[in-house]
């Protein structure tokens, strides 16, 4: 059975070992970086307690950050740096967890969940369509790869509950 719940101190190194993946950091929120560098984030992703990790049988399978907006966005919550860990992928885990986030945002009375998505992450985009987000327009030059020191465009995606 999968359990939800935020992300403790205990969580740090799977966590980041998921965020540092070489095949999916491109897609998630950070650029590569040490643990040392990593801690303070981490610390205060801790602090304002959006981040979120899914277990399946005690064991970490993924992790995202659910922020709810406020104000007169308050019925709104924006879902970042979703990933599943790499040998736990193409198991239907991410929809579960994405069923789990709906759920979630309908019984705190949520009326739409968005997400920003790289245009060429193709994988996420189709999960995403799946789970019944439209794509609302593109961001361009919405961030920018230490990596490559280029911009790159996402897709603004959006769920009306």
């Amino acid at each position: 059975m999968m359990t939800y719940h935020l992300a403790t101190e205990n969580d740090f190194n799977e966590v980041f070992d998921m965020y540092m993946d070489n095949d999916f950091n491109k897609y998630l929120t950070y650029d590569l970086m040490s643990r040392e560098n990593f801690k303070p984030i981490y610390n205060g992703l801790l602090k304002r307690g959006t981040l979120y990790v899914a277990k399946e049988n005690d064991q970490i399978v993924g992790t995202y950050q659910l922020v709810a907006k406020t104000d007169r966005q308050a019925h709104i919550y924006y879902l970042g740096s979703f990933t599943i860990k790499k040998e736990m992928q193409g198991k239907g885990l991410a929809k579960e967890i994405l069923s789990a986030i709906k759920k979630d945002a309908a019984t705190k009375k949520k009326k739409r969940i968005e997400l920003t998505v790289d245009m060429n992450n193709l994988g996420a985009i189709a999960l995403y369509e799946k789970m019944g987000f439209e794509v609302e327009g593109v961001i361009r030059k919405n961030y920018r790869l230490a990596s490559t020191g280029q911009y790159y465009d996402e897709y603004l995606m959006g769920l009306i509950l």
